[in-house]
């Protein structure tokens, strides 16, 4: 589980510092193709490259917040005691901020007057870009749309790093005194049986035994 949970605060880092980038890439270009009549050929494939990237991106966080959801689950699962009440907290708060991170793409696809319905798919967004890359004022929208996407990523990102880096510590101080309770309960049991053992003990200490005095005849 240790691992689980550090692979997935790994991920959502690499996952926001790439969404960063495409953020700026297309903010780029929205600048350089802002007064563009017709967009050059050669400049159109720099154009949608990010943001068929950004749409990947996209699915690869809400990915990622379902398996935050996961690990939690799981940790749950394999220990019992731990508190369902905190599980139920995380796994909500995963849900929340990946539910968000849709809201938040449909809003800014409404707004540059695009149908969300027609984002389903990478195909399907692909040729809503393609058809909207003709357009001067249809293409400015669109990349518009498209950095408001890819911040909405870097939100979502942050969000998800945040509560990863809460459950780990959590699941870390969960397991640390889940293992000092079990020193303690191993200490005191060596403790009980050395006691009964007329105080026998190991290791470097001197080992003390009480032998009674015989005498003839006694």
């Amino acid at each position: 589980m240790p691992e689980q949970i550090v692979q997935e605060v790994t991920a959502i880092q690499s996952q926001m510092t790439q969404a960063q980038q495409l953020v700026q890439q297309i903010q780029q270009y929205e600048n350089m193709a802002q007064n563009m009549v017709t967009l050059p050929q050669s400049m159109y494939d720099q154009v949608t490259a990010p943001i068929a990237q950004l749409y990947g991106l996209v699915q690869q966080s809400e990915q990622l917040g379902y398996a935050g959801q996961n690990i939690a689950g799981q940790f749950q699962n394999i220990n019992a005691n731990f508190s369902p009440q905190i599980t139920a907290q995380y796994t909500q708060q995963y849900g929340t901020i990946t539910s968000g991170l849709q809201t938040a793409i449909n809003s800014a696809l409404q707004t540059a007057n695009l149908n969300p319905s027609n984002f389903v798919t990478q195909q399907q967004a692909m040729q809503q870009v393609q058809q909207a890359m003709s357009n001067p004022n249809s293409r400015n929208g669109l990349l518009q749309a498209a950095v408001s996407v890819g911040q909405a990523t870097v939100a979502d990102d942050t969000q998800l790093l945040q509560t990863a880096n809460s459950e780990a510590s959590m699941n870390a101080a969960w397991d640390k005194a889940q293992l000092e309770k079990q020193d303690a309960t191993t200490a005191a049991a060596a403790q009980w049986l050395y006691g009964g053992m007329g105080g026998i003990s190991t290791g470097n200490t001197q080992t003390h035994m009480h032998v009674p005095t015989l005498t003839p005849g006694g």
